[in-house]
């Protein structure tokens, strides 16, 4: 994907618009979850058998109801006293005896931030012991046995066994904060901050199991066939109140979509859904559909939104011809790919819109190994295009008494109704030009 893709599916958070497929999903515990819930987003991958550990996680999280205690405030205290470099509590009998007193009769931040941070790590560690047996359990899938081994591991450090204990106790005494301060801070801070990572990778599966089950989200299936396909069934718009459903299915067969529509039919959202639920799949992440069956691409990429290149002097037509000319170089180094164009060429002419997507329509149906959607409101191209590979879709729209309704439903076929004029004759245009050109004669 590059950032046009980004940009075009809306991602991450722009001031083009309030709603971003990031803000959907970061409700995570801690900001160490949601920065790697940003990770995880900006990396779209095609490991086939990567993905579906992630995903396996996710409905593992999602099956066996497993929480994550923790908490932000809990995470920060943690790092505060990980971080803070004033000196260790002494480990030895007199000195530790004397920080105490001395902290009850003048209270000392120093020996504050070491109680806090300690009794907020404890709290941590005690929960570790708790997932860690669920984890290793022979019924979590792969990915968490070794991210529950990896947090065993951490425990079965000496000094960190030292600590597991003193989980149970409400509060330490003086000499044995004394000493765990010693152990943690001069010798196992960089294994604190490995299990922490360990956390917020828990928190971010967390997070997404419990956004599947509220939004009814589906997780993806990956197909291992040869030719491209894709699946997916009640696809919706995670971005749209009471979104209307769609069912679709591309293999080598069907593989350039031709979509068309009128004005207001739902086209450029229809593409979005779409857009936004390969990209998903492609990171393991839930996706908004009842069900979704794809084989893995090696690429995305959209023009949805193209701006006109005011700093380059480049016209939105001629920025159009680029984005082209770099989809067609792509498709040259790169098989599996999978493809949005809506409105080709809709920055110039009639005629040389009708031109320009007919040449591409011809060249990219000759091309078997990626999948194409193309939108147009050039439906005279219909009548043009013979390939077998072209499947013919359009968005409903219908006239009830005179008014149109939009359905926003996929119909297999050639949209025939514009409703341009409509709006037009709605908005009394021609009567309003009427009176001008009359003002203008007086």
């Amino acid at each position: 994907m590059d950032s046009q893709s980004y940009g075009d599916l809306n991602i991450f958070p722009s001031h083009h618009t309030s709603f971003s497929v990031f803000a959907l999903f970061k409700k995570t515990k801690t900001l160490g979850g949601r920065d790697r819930l940003e990770e995880m987003m900006r990396n779209p991958g095609n490991d086939v058998d990567y993905l579906t550990q992630r995903r396996d996680s996710i409905e593992f999280f999602k099956i066996s109801n497993l929480e994550v205690k923790v908490h932000h405030d809990q995470f920060d205290l943690i790092l505060h006293y990980l971080n803070y470099d004033k000196g260790y509590l002494r480990n030895n009998l007199i000195d530790s005896t004397l920080a105490f007193i001395s902290n009850k009769i003048n209270s000392n931040q120093d020996y504050y931030i070491v109680q806090i941070g300690l009794d907020q790590l404890l709290s941590l560690l005690r929960h570790s012991v708790e997932l860690v047996s669920v984890l290793t359990d022979t019924k979590s899938p792969e990915f968490l046995k070794r991210i529950g081994r990896k947090m065993s591991a951490i425990l079965d450090n000496e000094d960190i066994k030292y600590a597991i204990p003193l989980t149970a106790k409400k509060n330490l005494r003086y000499y044995e904060l004394s000493k765990l301060d010693a152990l943690i801070r001069r010798k196992n801070t960089f294994r604190i901050i490995e299990l922490l990572r360990i956390f917020y990778e828990l928190d971010v599966f967390e997070t997404l199991a419990k956004i599947s089950k509220d939004k009814n989200f589906c997780l993806p299936t990956y197909t291992h066939d040869k030719n491209v396909n894709i699946a997916i069934k009640g696809l919706f718009h995670p971005g749209i109140n009471e979104p209307v459903c769609n069912d679709i299915v591309i293999d080598n067969k069907n593989n350039l979509i031709f979509l068309t529509g009128s004005n207001m039919a739902g086209k450029s959202s229809f593409l979005k859904s779409i857009g936004i639920a390969v990209y998903l799949s492609h990171i393991g992440f839930p996706v908004p559909a009842r069900e979704l069956h794809t084989v893995v691409f090696n690429g995305l990429i959209t023009t949805i939104n193209l701006a006109d290149n005011i700093q380059n002097g480049l016209s939105h037509y001629f920025s159009e011809v680029l984005r082209v000319k770099q989809i067609a170089s792509t498709l040259i180094e790169t098989t599996r790919l999978f493809i949005i164009l809506d409105e080709l060429f809709k920055g110039t002419n009639s005629k040389d819109a009708h031109d320009g997507s007919l040449m591409v329509l011809n060249g990219l149906s000759e091309i078997q190994n990626s999948i194409f959607i193309i939108s147009s409101h050039i439906t005279e191209l219909t009548k043009q295009l013979k390939k077998e590979n072209i499947e013919l879709r359009y968005l409903e729209n219908l006239i009830v008494d005179k008014i149109p309704k939009f359905t926003y439903l996929l119909k297999e076929g050639v949209s025939e109704d514009g409703i341009g004029m409509y709006f037009l004759h709605k908005e009394n245009i021609s009567e309003l030009l009427t009176q001008a050109r009359t003002n203008d004669l007086t």
